[in-house]
């Protein structure tokens, strides 16, 4: 694929994800092994403990597996959907840039399981995601 073409579909992706464009991330790279995004942690998106909210690190973790998802998306499907989600938090967040990488663990015919490493400015791992998604064939 050529690179304006990835540059084509970041933008759709982005213009279309709603929910996930509420956060503000950014797509840093998008391949047919990996998707890279990068969020700012920002106090927009805390809980009342003043801490990111779970649930905008999780909203934005599961838009970097749909981008990786629906870019890798074999032809013969429509598209995918979430089926199951396992979120770990593994520590709380104030500040920072937050790295997210998706990648494909494992493919068993129209299953996909992918898994998503959030880390900090110190490259520690604050989250992982794993999420299996179901392909949807196209309807003739």
């Amino acid at each position: 694929m050529k690179d304006t073409d990835v540059e084509m579909y970041k933008k759709h992706f982005k213009n279309n994800d709603l929910l996930g464009s509420l956060f503000d991330y950014d797509i840093v790279s998008l391949t047919k092994e990996e998707c890279i995004f990068k969020f700012e942690v920002s106090p927009k998106h805390f809980n009342p403990n003043g801490t990111l909210h779970g649930g905008a690190l999780f909203s934005v973790m599961d838009s970097c597996q749909g981008a990786f998802m629906h870019y890798t998306l074999e032809d013969i499907y429509q598209y995918a959907v979430t089926g199951t989600a396992t979120i770990k938090y593994l520590k709380p967040l104030t500040k920072g840039e937050i790295f997210m990488r998706t990648t494909l663990k494992e493919k068993i015919k129209r299953k996909l399981i992918l898994s998503t490493v959030a880390t900090d400015e110190k490259n520690e791992k604050v989250a992982t995601l794993e999420e299996i998604w179901i392909a949807i064939r196209r309807q003739n």
